[in-house]
């Protein structure tokens, strides 16, 4: 629904990006923007594509041999609320955030703790392996010990502030019992340790939900 002319230049306006947003599949039939002007990129390069038909794209998956290209979905992640936000929080707190960090904004439930630390923690089985994928050496990954559960992953600066605070949400989410100290396993890198902890209660963290 915002594929059309006056809503693409409304949203260059509102987000304050005019001339810098670059639509590759259909630039070609656009004004110039700052990258074609500054001939980082080439208008001969650019697509042509315009209409509700997708023979066009799926002509082109043909040419460069992608294999069954997904169907037409329900919209841009960033009209999903909740994700929206979480871009917001991201790119507010990181000034050049990596295609990693994108793709943790994707998945588990989002935690801001300070202005470089944030805690994710997975909701199912899938999100919990996608959360071991995307660690990165210097993240902490927690699980509790005995109990099914989340896979946590805490990222930033001086993130062992908050290893007790993140251990005590993993245990939180999990099926231990809210009312006796657990076992928490922290892992980064090849460092492990066990954090012997209770559950968080709600007033303590869902502050600092996003």
């Amino acid at each position: 629904m915002s594929q059309h002319g006056p809503a693409l230049k409304t949203i260059e306006i509102e987000s304050n990006l005019e001339g810098k947003i670059v639509r590759p599949l259909s630039a070609a039939l656009l004004p110039p923007t700052d990258p074609e002007k500054s001939g980082l990129i080439k208008r001969e390069n650019l697509g042509m594509i315009k209409g509700r038909s997708r023979k066009p794209q799926l002509q082109m998956a043909r040419e460069f041999e992608i294999e069954n290209p997904p169907n037409a979905g329900g919209g841009c992640l960033l009209t999903d609320p909740a994700f929206a936000i979480r871009a917001k929080d991201l790119f507010k707190h990181t000034e050049t955030p990596t295609t990693n960090d994108i793709d943790l904004l994707k998945i588990g439930r989002h935690f801001r703790f300070d202005q470089n630390v944030k805690l994710i923690v997975g909701r199912n089985k899938d999100e919990n392996e996608v959360m071991k994928a995307l660690a990165l050496p210097d993240d902490i990954l927690l699980e509790a010990q005995d109990h099914v559960g989340p896979v946590s992953l805490l990222r930033g600066k001086e993130l062992e502030r908050f290893e007790n605070l993140a251990a005590a949400i993993t245990l939180r989410y999990s099926d231990a019992p809210k009312d006796k100290e657990g076992i928490v396993i922290a892992e980064k890198g090849k460092n492990r340790a066990n954090i012997s902890i209770m559950s968080a209660e709600e007033p303590s963290y869902l502050k600092y939900r996003i």
